[in-house]
């Protein structure tokens, strides 16, 4: 299948020189809704990506400058107050400060995924977007979506951490006639892991379905599950590949973290400002590929089990039809 056969309409939807497509400007295409394949999904992934660069790193740059702004603001501060880096002081304003912007990363990631996945849905189904209309269709909503992946990291982690915190406990008081325990511990988190990838898997496509289908949280979360059911291998492939995404990620990030360690005082803030550099463009690189194809895999699973396409087809065609927000209204309603 060429590139472009799957595209409706007489424009491909490539983006302009005049970079249209970020503004907002660019003209309607529809893409062909029909049950794909996993290696279709991925195609698709890269090329909506591809043909919407700026849209799509512009949304996820504001979660990545996040973790810049607050690193600046950890070393700014250790700077000023003159604390050794290896003290217990600078410890504890390193730990202080990376919960803080984990947090608050945490959150604003959970939105701008939400303000991609409705980028992505109205490119996708032939409506014009960009940047602001995009937060603008999330923004009342976003507690809704922070509730979703909050939920989703604990399904994933939360035994492993049930079993770490007491080995955790147990080295710090220096207790050591427990190995047998520790052992059995460390088994169950292991085994914890494969639960949460399994969980996490589950639960992935929930902040899709509240986006398209205005769903509370507890109803996203179903609707998840629902939709996965039978059909994880899809996502956890999707999952390999942004972990080899990353791992690129890291290797591009990890000769400064070798320069950071042999350089001097005024070598290190050149190598450190350099370091948040290629990390922010990391982040803001490759923070939209799940996203896109989270929506693709929604999208595809609700055209393999309810006829999406169709549904989608007659409120187009029928007077006054809403398009994809009649028929998510109607399905919204059924279930």
């Amino acid at each position: 299948m060429a590139e472009h056969d799957w595209l409706n309409g007489s424009n491909s939807g490539n983006q302009t020189a005049s970079g249209e497509m970020y503004r907002g400007t660019q003209p309607t295409v529809r893409h062909e809704l029909r049950p794909l394949t996993t290696g279709e999904v991925l195609d698709r992934t890269f090329y909506l990506y591809r043909s919407n660069f700026w849209l799509y790193v512009g949304i996820s740059s504001i979660a990545a400058a996040v973790n810049v702004l607050v690193s600046i603001g950890r070393l700014t501060y250790l700077h000023f107050k003159a604390v050794p880096v290896t003290s217990p002081d600078a410890l504890l304003a390193g730990s202080l400060f990376s919960l803080g912007g984990l947090i608050l990363y945490f959150a604003i990631y959970s939105v701008t995924h939400a303000a991609t996945v409705s980028a992505v849905s109205a490119i996708y189904l032939g409506e014009q977007t960009s940047i602001d209309k995009a937060f603008a269709a999330v923004k009342g909503h976003w507690l809704r979506y922070c509730l979703i992946a909050l939920w989703q990291s604990w399904s994933a982690g939360w035994i492993f951490v049930l079993m770490v915190v007491p080995v955790a406990v147990m080295a710090r008081l220096g207790l050591r006639n427990l190995n047998g325990l520790v052992a059995v511990l460390v088994f169950f988190a292991l085994g914890g892991l494969v639960y949460g990838l399994v969980a996490y898997i589950r639960n992935s496509l929930a902040i899709p379905a509240a986006v398209m289908e205005n769903f509370a949280v507890r109803r996203a979360m179903r609707r998840s599950k629902q939709l996965v059911a039978g059909r994880k291998g899809r996502i956890f492939l999707l999952l390999l590949l942004m972990f080899a995404l990353y791992c690129v990620a890291g290797a591009l990030q990890f000769p400064f973290a070798l320069l950071l360690l042999h350089s001097r005082s005024a070598e290190q803030i050149v190598g450190q400002f350099i370091s948040l550099i290629v990390a922010f463009l990391c982040s803001s690189l490759i923070g939209p590929v799940a996203s896109i194809a989270l929506y693709l895999f929604y999208i595809d699973e609700r055209v393999r089990r309810e006829a999406f396409d169709i549904e989608f087809l007659m409120n187009k065609t029928s007077p006054g039809g809403g398009g994809a927000a009649a028929g998510d209204q109607a399905t919204a309603e059924l279930a």
